[in-house]
């Protein structure tokens, strides 16, 4: 639930400035989205290498 209301805001949000947007901005938005979960997977599994966490 932790990371299911975020990642459905984010669409939300992708959808709504998606609208009025060519489809190439629509990418860059989702692939950026993306990154973001990935990245918040890897650093919730443990998987972030120690060195890029903050003290």
């Amino acid at each position: 639930m932790e990371l299911l209301i975020p990642l459905l805001a984010g669409m939300a949000l992708i959808w709504l400035v998606g609208r009025h947007v060519p489809w190439n901005a629509k990418l860059i938005i989702v692939v950026t989205l993306a990154v973001i979960v990935v990245i918040v997977l890897l650093e919730r599994n443990g998987f972030w290498p120690e060195a890029f966490r903050r003290q």
